[in-house]
């Protein structure tokens, strides 16, 4: 079973084997195919162009981190986020020399209750996965 989403800790991703096909860029783990992640973590790092609003953060998730890239015109409260905060990102599974990073489609502040129970999940469902 081929899976377009799912959510599973960064250094599970980060160490699976890259591929891609007609669908886009995916990462392999237990044999499925992961085209989209759903990762919580602290921003790490931010930065943003201040012209275009485009760019880049670094997610921590205690496990790993991972570089999540995005454009100005899907978030325009881009500006609000801040080293620290604590986030829920979505993204397409991308792939930038040999490394895997994500495109960013959606992200939100959450609280810490939130980001525990998201990683408890993310946890389980590395047994979820055959």
């Amino acid at each position: 079973m081929d899976y377009t989403y799912f959510m599973l800790p960064v250094n599970v991703i980060k160490d699976a084997e890259k591929g891609s096909d007609s669908s886009g860029s995916y990462v392999i783990y237990k044999s499925a195919k992961i085209y989209r992640m759903h990762i919580v973590g602290s921003i790490a790092v931010i930065e943003i162009n201040s012209e275009t609003k485009g760019g880049y953060l670094i997610l921590d998730d205690t496990f790993s981190s991972i570089l999540v890239h995005f454009q100005s015109s899907m978030f325009k409260d881009i500006d609000t986020f801040r080293k620290g905060d604590l986030v829920e990102v979505i993204g397409d599974i991308d792939t930038y020399n040999d490394t895997v990073t994500l495109s960013m489609s959606n992200i939100k502040k959450i609280n810490l209750s939130r980001y525990c129970l998201n990683k408890i999940e993310s946890i389980k469902n590395m047994q979820l996965i055959k």
